[in-house]
């Protein structure tokens, strides 16, 4: 699947770091703190009535774990990203 505009990094925390495994970084710049940037935060089941899939803001960074490439993403996170983010 191919990398929504406007995504500029992926991170991914690893499964045993928390709810919100997955962090995209948006290119998304209007936010009231200098330095920080949009966010979608999801889990590994992001369509899941229990999963996590979250828009915030935050620092940009290798606290959010590792850098990884959207494609990398397992499919169900890809097809999620690409339907919160796309019209």
């Amino acid at each position: 699947m191919r990398k929504p505009k406007g995504v500029v990094a992926v991170y991914d925390s690893g499964p045993d770091e928390g709810i919100d495994r997955y962090t995209l970084v948006l290119s998304l710049d209007y936010t009231a703190n200098v330095g920080y940037r949009q966010m979608l935060g999801m889990s590994g089941s992001p369509s899941h009535p229990q999963g996590v899939s979250q828009f915030g803001e935050g620092l940009w960074g290798d606290h959010l774990g590792k850098r990884i490439k959207f494609q990398d993403l397992p499919e169900n996170v890809q097809a999620h990203a690409i339907a919160r983010l796309t019209d």
